[in-house]
């Protein structure tokens, strides 16, 4: 449902403008009947949870806007006319304010009972121990899992256990303008619109023929005039958009982003294809430099509506912005070297790990992740539920069009944040590749000095 430290800023501040993370993000959709399910046997407090009569107050805690703090209000409402000896109070934050406040509960032993999470900050939090672990839970009460990506659930587990449950899924594809496409003289050469899982191939001769000067020359055709281009056949900056774009498609030739250990892995033959395809793309004058992009309005995710771009990728919060610009846009997955890969970006919620009420605890986290509470998050119609039981919600909501959003989680990669993997995303790596992979400075030099901060 989005510079580096901005770089996740403006992708939830985006979201959040937009709503799509109201409930989780930077959603999905089905399930079975976990709120009434019996609670756990193994504590007398979680037995509790599962029919007692005893009326218990929690608190509930997620960042967001005034409006958006007010539909998660709804939901809560929902869940206490069904479950009325449970009362939940509501505590919101804006995002910065949120996670200095978590900091500062963790300290002081004083933690939300049920809070909301981001799949960027699982391990950093996970280390100072808030999450309560769910495997145990989840298990005892019957959860179905099995409605969940587990490019999702992956996500939110530390140390391979589930620590947090995905109630949004904010998912990366492939925009094109219908409109340009369409239309004989932005599209002389009558290219296709891109298929559905497209090669980066096809996209290479959709760009090349969809890329004009101001006489209507295509790159590599005889008096192509690259000092005015008035149209460009794609917009791409892999060095800015590590997390979201640059990963999934080094994900999608076999290589990585980082490795296991977190040193970084772009100096292998199937990073560097990848790297040096973009660095080619942008110097075939096909692609979008950096400096262009700025020109264009500064958000690659955004090129489409300024009507100079034929595709670009971003996230399923852009339909608000393409509809806001009266764009007819068409999706597909975002195009493979080898495989079909993409980002889903799930906020997520979790159990305090020093909750005096864990019974009531778990009956509103499996609330809100089960398809009770994921359906009334998809009937709201601003974020994209975890949970497939809610499928037919969304669509019905959101329209048959948006299906891509839920079909484009199986593909989506499990690539958990670290500590140093934050530094690389929104703190070294965009000063280091962003001009590198646009062919304006030293590939190896750059890929050298991120070594170096990551050791």
């Amino acid at each position: 449902m989005e510079t580096n430290r901005k770089r996740l800023l403006s992708l939830f501040t985006l979201t959040l403008s937009m709503g799509i993370v109201l409930a989780g993000c930077g959603g999905g959709n089905n399930n079975s009947g976990e709120a009434s399910s019996p609670a756990p046997s193994g504590s007398g407090q979680a037995a509790q949870a599962g029919g007692s009569d005893e009326k218990a107050t929690i608190t509930y805690s997620q960042w967001g806007t005034a409006e958006e703090l007010q539909r998660t209000q709804e939901l809560l409402n929902k869940f206490m006319e069904a479950n009325p000896n449970i009362t939940v109070k509501l505590e919101g934050k804006d995002w910065g304010s949120y996670w200095d406040g978590l900091t500062a509960n963790a300290a002081g032993g004083t933690l939300p009972d049920v809070f909301k999470t981001s799949y960027a900050y699982i391990d950093k939090y996970a280390e100072l121990g808030i999450f309560k672990e769910l495997d145990g839970p989840l298990a005892d009460n019957g959860f179905d899992l099995t409605n969940i990506d587990e490019s999702l659930l992956g996500l939110h587990k530390y140390d391979g256990k589930q620590v947090s449950l995905p109630i949004d899924a904010n998912v990366i594809v492939w925009y094109y303008n219908k409109a340009i496409f369409s239309d004989p003289a932005k599209n002389p050469k009558g290219a296709q619109v891109p298929s559905l899982e497209p090669t980066w191939d096809e996209i290479l001769d959709i760009a090349t023929k969809m890329t004009l000067d101001k006489n209507g020359k295509n790159p590599g055709e005889d008096g192509f005039d690259g000092n005015n281009i008035v149209q460009w056949g794609m917009s791409v900056s892999p060095g800015s958009t590590m997390d979201w774009f640059l990963e999934p498609e080094l994900w999608s030739n076999g290589a990585k982003l980082v490795n296991d250990d977190d040193s970084l892995a772009l100096d292998t033959p199937e990073a560097r294809e990848v790297l040096n395809f973009f660095i080619d793309a942008t110097k075939k004058q096909i692609n979008t430099t950096p400096a262009q992009i700025e020109g264009l309005g500064g958000q690659v995710n955004l090129a489409l509506t300024t009507g100079k771009v034929a595709m670009n990728p971003g996230g399923n919060w852009n339909t608000t912005n393409f509809k806001e610009a009266n764009i007819d846009y068409g999706t597909t997955y975002l195009p493979k070297f080898k495989e079909t890969k993409t980002v889903v970006q799930p906020a997520g919620i979790a159990i305090s790990s020093n909750t005096k009420h864990e019974a009531a605890a778990y009956k509103l986290l499996s609330w809100l992740a089960g398809p009770e509470g994921q359906t009334e998050l998809a009937k709201q119609g601003y974020s994209i539920p975890a949970n497939k039981a809610a499928s037919a919600a969304y669509l019905e909501t959101a329209g048959e069009e948006n299906k891509i959003f839920l079909d484009a989680q199986q593909f989506g990669i499990i690539s958990p944040f670290t500590a140093k993997k934050t530094d690389l995303v929104w703190t070294y790596g965009e000063q280091s590749l962003k001009n590198p992979l646009a062919g304006d400075g030293d590939l190896d030099a750059a890929i050298k000095d991120l070594q170096s901060k990551l050791q």
